[in-house]
């Protein structure tokens, strides 16, 4: 990396903490219902107004210890987080897409699903209006093939003029539609069996705007990236529910049934399976214990028991956020 690379980046990481404590500004402000401009920032507790040598991001909360100056009551560590979050995240974006408008685009979405994602993990909903800025700005992004990833273009004549058209584009559109439909038909399936949608609402404007900004493609890689890292996070948590909450016969087939699936993945990896009987054995076997798990969560969702409840839209994002990582959104 060239020595002047490292200056512009230095400044962009800058750049970032600055726009991370907006966005922090953003967030809190949207569920108070204040403006974001005015007042200026204030102590969410004594409401003191803040000196700009305590809106410092990061070096503030590190210099106060994490408490407010005037009333010494903590200071939350959402603040730092969502400034380091979104410097570095502009910091690669940069360094991965190179200093240009395709970078810029990037970052407003970077920042706009960063926003999203907090809202949803503190408040369980988001602001439609951030998914629409969101979409709205991918298929602007896809119109004019910024990214300038797929320069096929698609000719056709209306009224006697030749139209062209991106097929990233297209791409966009179809991210679009697909995101919505699919997240709403996840969310509505399982309301046949117990009487309650999967996920909410916003979960299926965040997809929308995912599959307009990143395209079809990509959204596919997204939903499937989120599901897992969605159970990852779920599943322990749910395990720990059942331990807290003495419910041991579930806890105890959940546990039989994730070991004998594994067991069975990676005997079948491996060929370790000499026995065709045994196999069909092992694998009616865990069928039996996962209709158990099932017809148990699903009774108790049925009775409004108070299950553990993760919203799905940060899972989302994070996936979408490795599609950055990688490359593919350029």
């Amino acid at each position: 990396m060239e020595t002047l690379q490292i200056y512009y980046l230095f400044w962009v990481f800058i750049f970032g903490l600055t726009i991370g404590s907006f966005l922090n500004v953003v967030i809190l402000r949207g569920f108070s219902g204040e403006s974001i401009v005015l007042p200026p920032s204030k102590c969410p507790h004594c409401l003191h107004k803040l000196a700009p040598w305590d809106n410092i991001p990061v070096l503030s909360f590190l210099i106060l210890g994490g408490k407010c100056r005037y009333c010494h009551e903590k200071i939350s560590i959402q603040y730092p987080l969502v400034e380091l979050f979104t410097a570095v995240s502009f910091t690669f974006i940069f360094y991965k897409y190179g200093f240009g408008i395709n970078s810029f685009f990037l970052c407003i979405a970077a920042a706009l699903c960063i926003v999203m994602a907090v809202c949803d993990i503190l408040e369980k909903e988001i602001f439609d209006l951030h998914a629409y800025l969101l979409g709205g700005l991918g298929v602007i992004y896809n119109i004019f093939n910024i990214a300038g990833v797929n320069h096929t273009k698609i000719h056709f004549f209306f009224s006697g003029h030749e139209i062209t058209i991106h097929q990233s584009f297209i791409y966009s559109v179809l991210g679009l539609i697909f995101g919505v439909i699919f997240m709403e038909a996840a969310a509505r399936i399982p309301k046949l069996f117990i009487g309650k949608r999967a996920f909410g609402e916003g979960d299926s404007y965040i997809a929308g705007a995912l599959g307009a900004f990143f395209g079809i493609s990509n959204l596919i890689v997204i939903l499937i990236l989120s599901f897992i890292i969605q159970g990852l996070i779920v599943l322990p948590v749910f395990l720990w529910k059942l331990f807290k909450g003495r419910e041991y016969k579930l806890f105890t087939s959940m546990i039989l049934f994730i070991l004998l699936a594994l067991f069975i993945a990676v005997g079948n990896y491996f060929g370790g399976f000499r026995s065709d009987v045994f196999y069909y054995f092992a694998l009616a076997l865990l069928i039996c214990i996962g209709y158990y798990c099932c017809r148990n969560i699903f009774s108790a969702v049925k009775s409004s028991q108070n299950l553990t409840y993760l919203p799905f839209g940060p899972a989302l994002i994070l996936g979408a956020f490795i599609i950055l990582l990688t490359g593919l959104a350029a």
